[in-house]
């Protein structure tokens, strides 16, 4: 995937440090790296489990990226020490069935002793180079409160909001009665049922993220390569006393607090949902009382907490015996060129505006980002044009108003533009305008599965 351009160029930072993309070298220096600085206090011991997560990364079998994906900041000075580092993980999503190249950026690092020098600012400029080098048009990250803002990313879509239900709240079987439903392994051969069940939810969201075949088998069989590393999640199927499957559990293999998390819980057409939900929770309690923890001390296990989307109809089956417990977090987005990706999504644009009272509308819309601007053209319902835009000194005609980076919560559909003029009194629009945004942008949910 690698290319000699300019992104896979190094550059000399002064000091001895350089920035450059990795080899398979240096797995090494950057476990290391890592293991060292995802720690919770100075003192705790270095974190394996994220050292692993780097082994994997680099090992050349990953279905996200490769050896040579790892941006780092080596400081030739110590022995080729890896002082700073982001990986460049590709995957593609989908805008309303219109499928998106994505790169994100993650495990993002600096050692304490390199912070403050912009050495993370420089990798991103790797990342994002080699991104625009890619024809990718969307950047996508989870992470840390408000840190990413520096580097043009805003928050966009739901992540990981959390509904749970407390053990204690679980029925317990009737003693003697053999469970209706119970759990197995998922294996490759459930690969394409694995697909069907995870993509039935598609239509619920606006944007999707694709799960190919290749990263199923490798959730299913690429821990065996080292073993002694541990799995990286438990994949289950949800069979009925005929052995026939009806659903699966995407489940996580450690447990780093009081819950267990849940990350899929899809069913197949028909399946008797309600029924089965009693033997699934009771299913999920046991697998919660042997999951290893993260640290002696962690609390313990207490809840299930189901990480499924806003609009899981899961929630409504499961009735009063769930409550949301977390407002969810959200995704980092990052649009660098806004013409070129609504160029993309035209299609979807152009749908929405022939269902909708302005069918077949011809005019502009131009929008003022206070630091630049843009400009819509649709002819007889039709994007002709869309481009940067200034407003004029005088005689400025925009028809609406964001900040640069919250219209990208507009675009995808995660605010309305009601909800964003409650918090930014910098957001406005006139009647004609506003119509038109509310017909090409509406609000709408969406869950994005975090790989």
């Amino acid at each position: 995937m690698q290319t000699q351009t300019s992104s896979s160029q190094q550059r000399d930072l002064g000091n001895g440090l350089i920035a450059r993309w990795s080899t398979a070298a240096d797995a090494e220096n950057i476990a290391q790296l890592t293991g060292m600085v995802f720690r919770d206090k100075a003192d705790d011991p270095i974190n394996i489990r994220m050292m692993h997560t780097v082994f994997r990364l680099m090992r050349g079998d990953h279905p996200l990226m490769t050896p040579q994906d790892y941006a780092i900041v080596e400081d030739t000075g110590k022995q080729g020490k890896v002082v700073a580092c982001i990986c460049h993980l590709r995957h593609t999503w989908e805008y309303e069935g219109i499928a998106l190249d994505i790169t994100q950026p993650e495990i993002v690092a600096t050692d304490p002793d390199y912070r403050n020098r912009g050495l993370i600012r420089t990798l991103f400029e790797l990342v994002h180079a080699r991104s625009a080098e890619e024809g990718r048009l969307v950047t996508a990250i989870t992470g840390i409160p408000y840190f990413y803002r520096q580097f043009g990313y805003e928050y966009v879509l739901d992540l990981d909001e959390r509904h749970s239900t407390y053990t204690s709240q679980i029925p317990v079987a009737k003693a003697g009665e053999q469970e209706p439903y119970t759990l197995r392994e998922a294996t490759i051969e459930d690969i394409p049922l694995l697909q069907q069940l995870y993509n039935r939810r598609k239509g619920n969201s606006m944007v999707w993220s694709h799960i190919s075949d290749e990263y199923w088998r490798y959730e299913l069989e690429g821990w065996k390569v080292q073993p002694d590393w541990g799995k990286t999640s438990s994949i289950q199927i949800i069979v009925n006393k005929d052995g026939d499957a009806l659903g699966y559990l995407f489940l996580s293999v450690m447990r780093w607090g009081a819950g267990l998390h849940v990350r899929a819980f899809d069913v197949a057409p028909g399946a008797p949902v309600q029924a089965m939900v009693p033997s699934v929770l009771r299913a999920l309690q046991a697998y919660g009382n042997h999951l290893p923890t993260r640290r002696p001390d962690t609390e313990p296990f207490s809840r299930i907490d189901f990480n499924l989307g806003r609009n899981s109809p899961l929630y409504e089956v499961l009735g009063s015996r769930v409550i949301a417990t977390e407002v969810p977090y959200s995704w980092y987005i990052r649009v660098p060129d806004l013409p070129a990706f609504l160029k993309h999504i035209a299609p979807v644009l152009e749908k929405r505006l022939a269902s909708s009272e302005a069918a077949g509308h011809t005019g502009e819309i131009k929008i003022d980002f206070y630091h630049g601007g843009l400009r819509m053209v649709f002819e007889q319902g039709r994007l002709a044009t869309v481009e940067k835009w200034v407003v004029p000194v005088f005689e400025g005609n925009a028809g609406a108003g964001f900040p640069p980076l919250v219209f990208l919560q507009i675009v995808f559909g995660y605010r309305s533009i009601e909800a964003l003029r409650q918090f930014f009194p910098d957001v406005w629009v006139n009647d004609e305008t506003g119509y038109l945004l509310k017909v090409l942008f509406p609000e709408q949910v969406s869950f994005v599965a975090s790989l």
